[in-house]
Order: structure tokens, then C-alpha cells, then sequence
């Protein structure tokens, strides 16, 4: 609801990388480092792969220098995303952005996994990113949906399919 989900395809130019880690705590669970450590190894190993400037991104927080401002602006210009577990990738994604993520991420089927391609971009085609994405919002619920059990039900019947 108030989210543009449609999938616009996909850009084919851009100049710069965006790296946008997860939180603190989430970069720490999932990658078993710190959010800092984590963006200068990605650094580090983009550096010998690309010529392409790479652009740092942190989640806004009150405060911060990104609070109050819109990552499709960062987007608008980037060759591709690049986070662990960041919603950031769903973003670029919508955005016509290729991203990289984490084998853990909810758009992993959608995203490319090795920063060695970031030159070549793992980019789906339309229908397997659509089938994403309704896949993504049939797994969305209220809070009411939750305590009424419609939630339950739902899911229930859809992996009852075997969907």
C-alpha cells in the first residue's frame, strides 16, 4: 500500500556503485563483523575489480546526514547496489538498479551474489522479478490480518499448494 512495486526493467548505464550495509546489529549478525569493517572489505575488494567511484550510503537515521533524504536519489545514477541484508537492494531493484546481496536476503532470487560480477550485473528477466514481487506481497500482512488469523490461513493454504 503507497509503495510503486512495478518493475520498470532494467537501466543499462550508470557511474557509480552504492553501497548501503544493513544496521549495526544486522551486519554484525549476519556478516560476523562490524558495519564499518564490513564496508572497507567490500571497498577494498570492489577497488580491484572497478574503475567505478563508490558512493556510501548508511540506513537514515534521526540525525544522521541521510535522514530526510530519498535513496532514489543515490539510485538515480548508480550502476548497481551493493548491500548484505539491506532493503536497499528492493529499492535499486524497483528503481531499474541491478543489486548484490547476501545468499540470506529476501531478493536474493532477484539479485546477484558475487561482487566479482559487478561488472556484469545479474539482471532476471521481467517475469521471474514480477514472480518475485508478487511473491514478496503475498507474504505482507496487517497486524489485524495477523490477530484475525487471515494470515495463517493464507499461508497455510499456499504452501498446502505447494506455492
Amino acid at each position: 500500500q503507497g509503495i510503486d512495486a512495478e518493475f520498470k526493467g532494467w537501466k543499462d548505464n550508470g557511474e557509480h556503485i552504492l553501497l548501503c550495509p544493513s544496521s549495526i546489529t544486522v551486519t554484525d549478525y549476519v556478516d560476523g563483523v562490524s558495519q564499518v569493517e564490513w564496508q572497507k572489505q567490500t571497498t577494498k575488494k570492489l577497488e580491484k575489480i572497478t574503475n567505478r567511484p563508490v558512493m556510501f550510503r548508511n540506513k537514515p537515521r534521526p540525525g544522521n546526514q541521510w535522514w530526510q533524504t530519498n535513496i532514489k536519489d543515490d539510485i538515480k545514477n548508480a550502476w548497481c547496489v551493493i548491500t548484505n541484508m539491506s532493503l536497499a537492494a528492493i529499492d535499486g531493484v524497483l528503481n531499474m538498479t541491478p543489486a548484490f546481496t547476501h545468499q540470506k536476503h529476501v531478493a536474493s532470487l532477484i539479485t546477484g551474489k558475487k561482487i566479482e560480477e559487478v561488472e556484469r550485473p545479474f539482471k532476471p528477466e521481467r517475469e521471474k522479478v514480477e514472480e518475485w514481487l508478487n511473491m514478496v506481497a503475498n507474504h505482507q500482512f496487517t497486524i489485524q490480518e495477523i490477530e484475525d488469523g487471515l494470515a495463517f490461513d493464507t499461508l497455510k493454504a499456499q504452501y498446502q499448494k505447494g506455492g
